[in-house]
């Protein structure tokens, strides 16, 4: 499974844009998205520019992805960096076995 992240464009060159994100520089295959300009934020993956994001969404992912990394860490508190899903209301579904509907999901 590959893992995409946010990265903001710095410069475009025709089908293609420098883009910079979580320590990376990578220059992105742009041909699946409309006309880009520097500041731009893209979700990235496998060298390709997926889609066009907000500058809040890509802080959304980016701290999701800290997430991610402090669990790998050993971290257990993770709810600040997931404050849009609450821990403790999914505590019940987790201990039922039922499956958990977030707003992510729907």
């Amino acid at each position: 499974m590959c893992i995409g992240i946010p990265m903001q464009v710095v410069e475009v060159d025709d089908m293609f844009a420098w883009c910079e994100g979580r320590g990376l520089r990578e220059r992105l295959n742009t041909l699946l998205l409309e006309e880009l300009s520097p500041g731009d934020w893209v979700y990235a993956t496998l060298g390709q520019a997926r889609e066009i994001l907000t500058a809040q969404r890509a802080d959304e992912i980016n701290l999701a992805l800290d997430g991610l990394a402090a669990a790998l860490q050993g971290e257990t508190n993770l709810d600040s960096y997931f404050p849009s899903i609450s821990t403790a209301s999914m505590m019940p579904n987790i201990a039922s076995g039922t499956p958990v509907k977030s707003e992510l999901t729907s």
